[in-house]
């Protein structure tokens, strides 16, 4: 039997789940990689969160929801950070997370690392 359009139909299906998966799946970048706009100071204390500054404690500072095992490129070059999270945070001298990990901040860490130099990428492990 012949249904007129049938066809169109269920290739129009196939296209949409598999635009759907692929937007489920985990990729180098979600959403949560930005920081939190209009963020309040305050947050960064909260359970789960990372929070990184420009200086050590000082200048600009960001603020990180939720966060998966994507690798994170900040907005400047981090010299201190407060990892809120239950895991290790390892931070890279590069905008990728290749190499070595130059700082690694434990669960309910509190650091700053003048002295190893500004960083500029991250990831939660």
């Amino acid at each position: 039997m012949h249904i007129p359009g049938l066809k169109r139909a269920v290739a129009g299906v196939a296209t949409m789940s598999a635009a759907l998966l692929i937007g489920v799946m985990p990729g180098t970048a979600s959403a949560s990689s930005d920081p939190v706009s209009g963020a309040d100071p305050s947050q960064c204390g909260v359970a789960g969160n990372v929070c990184v500054w420009e200086g050590a404690f000082t200048d600009r500072w960001a603020l990180y929801e939720d966060l998966g095992t994507e690798c994170v490129s900040a907005p400047f070059g981090m010299l201190a950070t407060l990892n809120m999270t239950d895991r290790r945070v390892d931070f890279y001298r590069n905008g990728d997370c290749t190499g070595t990990p130059a700082h690694s901040e434990p669960p309910l860490g509190l650091h700053s690392w003048k002295s190893v130099g500004s960083l500029y990428s991250f990831r939660v492990s």
